[in-house]
């Protein structure tokens, strides 16, 4: 059975109707019907603009996920549905390593609270002196470390005291959103590989995985005004989480 297709939010709309068609279009894979509805469809169906569902489904395209056909309409790219975790779109770190076939838990290993080094506080554009808030994690595959991610934003950007406890169960973005009403409306990621001597210096739960590399994300995190207010740094044991990228060819 495929998906609703239903209004949106008015938060941060582009980024939200090209994520709800992602998870639209992976849901046609039980129907067996590839084909899209029309711009106007969907732009009824969904309450937005036929400019915002056309800029949504541009930018799935050049990512391969459409094809469109002229004279026929817009198609689902098969191979696209056989990818399990596709680069491109940001995905919750648990519904991550459960669309790699994995039971997803998670712990919360560290929340602190320090002064801003003089490079985090110039990017997040701090004041000299002015607090950050490290938020650790790790989450399991299998009871297995796949995921280490470790967030860092400003501690005035919310108006509550962090704790271990508190962050249980919560995700970063939800707290931001929900104390500090700064929804995070996309990222800008830099990859690297990183052995085990480096990874066990670079964080406190590097001691944990059971890989000797891990692949690494560092991340600028953008709210809806295009503010940089999060970074974050994401450690990937990739014998769990293994990523898949369809490229545009433009040659």
């Amino acid at each position: 059975m495929s998906m609703d297709i239903c209004p949106m939010s008015k938060v941060n709309l582009s980024s939200s109707v090209k994520n709800y068609l992602y998870q639209y279009i992976r849901s046609l894979e039980q129907t067996g019907n590839m084909k899209l509805p029309p711009e106007s469809e969907l732009s009824l169906k969904l309450g937005v603009s036929r400019v915002t569902v056309r800029r949504a489904l541009d930018e799935l395209e050049n990512e391969g996920i459409i094809l469109r056909i002229q004279g026929r309409g817009t198609f689902v790219n098969p191979e696209a549905l056989t990818i399990q975790v596709n680069l491109m779109p940001g995905e919750e770190f648990s519904r991550l390593i459960e669309n790699c076939g994995y039971h997803a838990s998670v712990e919360v290993k560290a929340v602190r609270r320090k002064e801003a080094d003089l490079e985090t506080g110039k990017l997040l554009g701090l004041e000299p002196g002015e607090e950050i808030y490290e938020v650790e994690k790790v989450y399991f595959a299998d009871g297995h470390p796949a995921i280490i991610s470790v967030d860092c934003f400003a501690c005035d950007l919310i108006g509550i005291d962090l704790t271990c406890e508190f962050m249980a169960g919560r995700s970063i973005f939800e707290v931001l959103h929900q104390y500090g009403g700064c929804f995070i409306a996309r990222d800008k990621i830099s990859m690297e590989t990183m052995n085990r001597e480096e990874m066990e210096k670079s964080v406190v739960s590097g001691k944990e995985m059971e890989c000797d590399s891990v692949l690494v994300f560092r991340g600028k995190n953008y709210n809806q005004e295009n503010k940089l207010v999060m970074l974050d740094r994401e450690f990937y044991d990739t014998r769990y989480i293994q990523f898949s990228l369809l490229r545009v060819k433009n040659v």
